[in-house]
């Protein structure tokens, strides 16, 4: 059985608004960037991120990831663990727990990319 893929991704209210911050803060360029960043930084962790009530889009999927890297990157490390969940509502998933997790090291004074960084790459995090 083959799954249904969104056309568009978003986000909740709540993360919305964060993502927004995050831009507007400087820590990304855009506010794509930090969404991508944040699919990333939830894969890395390992994360089961719970369903997504979204409000509303952000991103088409032809803009969003247009080459497809975004989606293969999920199918390889999530695998069986989609459970038959499309991979772009998976990826709004993954996107709401990074972008909590980026915006709960913000409030708390910076986001330490080099510690997320290196916690990706499987080392351990200095405790700054």
């Amino acid at each position: 059985m083959t799954v249904q893929e969104p056309v568009t991704i978003g986000l909740s209210d709540g993360a919305k608004e964060k993502l927004r911050r995050l831009a507007d803060e400087k820590y990304f360029r855009q506010q794509v960037d930090a969404y991508r960043f944040a699919i990333g930084l939830a894969l890395a962790q390992g994360v089961d991120p719970p369903e997504v009530h979204k409000s509303g889009t952000i991103f088409n999927i032809g803009s969003f990831d247009p080459d497809g890297a975004i989606k293969r990157s999920i199918q390889a490390i999530m695998g069986d663990r989609l459970n038959g969940i499309a991979v772009y509502k998976m990826a709004e998933r993954l996107a709401e727990w990074g972008i909590n997790e980026l915006t709960s090291q913000a409030e708390a004074g910076q986001i330490n990319f080099a510690d997320l960084l290196e916690q990706a790459a499987g080392g351990t995090a200095s405790a700054s």
